[in-house]
This record gives C-alpha cells, sequence and structure tokens, in this order.
C-alpha cells in the first residue's frame, strides 16, 4: 500500500524554485517515496528541534520530512540545498 506524499505550502515553493531537470529528479524520489520512504540516503535528524524528521538526499538538496506511520502520510516540510544552512 503506497503513502501519501504531501507538501507543505513552503515546500512546493522551493519545488517550483528548482530547475526543470532538479524538479524532475525529485519529483522521481518523491514518488520512490511513495512506495517505500527509507528507499535511498535518508537518516533521521539529531538534535531535540528535529526528533522524530528525516532527511532525504537528492543530488544537492534535501528534503526535510515527517512520517505519520498510522495514516501512512509522508509530510513533506522543506526542499534545500545543502550549502545552505540547512537544518536551522
Amino acid at each position: 500500500m503506497p503513502w501519501l506524499v504531501r507538501l507543505s505550502t513552503d515546500a512546493g515553493r522551493q519545488v517550483e524554485r528548482l530547475p526543470a531537470d532538479r524538479q524532475d529528479q525529485l519529483l522521481r524520489s518523491l514518488r520512490e517515496m511513495a512506495e517505500d520512504p527509507f528507499h535511498g540516503d535518508t537518516r533521521p535528524l539529531k538534535g531535540r528541534k528535529w526528533k522524530g524528521y528525516y532527511r532525504k538526499r537528492v543530488g544537492r538538496y534535501r528534503v526535510i520530512f515527517l512520517l505519520r506511520l498510522q495514516d501512512r502520510i509522508i509530510d513533506i516540510y522543506a526542499v534545500v540545498p545543502k550549502p545552505e544552512r540547512t537544518y536551522r
């Protein structure tokens, strides 16, 4: 049973600002996440502020998300380039 992937308003705007080829790469990765949220380079974030959140590396971008296990929902909160202060 696939997971439901939801983008926050901010994450949607961040994706729209990406170059077309990066958008395609990211959308492919999100489709893979719908089948298996832990596919690829996915790790839990550390620190009190980020408890329960995960990050997935997609090229030079990081997808910050939270899993709702009971509902099988993946909430995407941010899509940011790595060199930026990613996890502020």
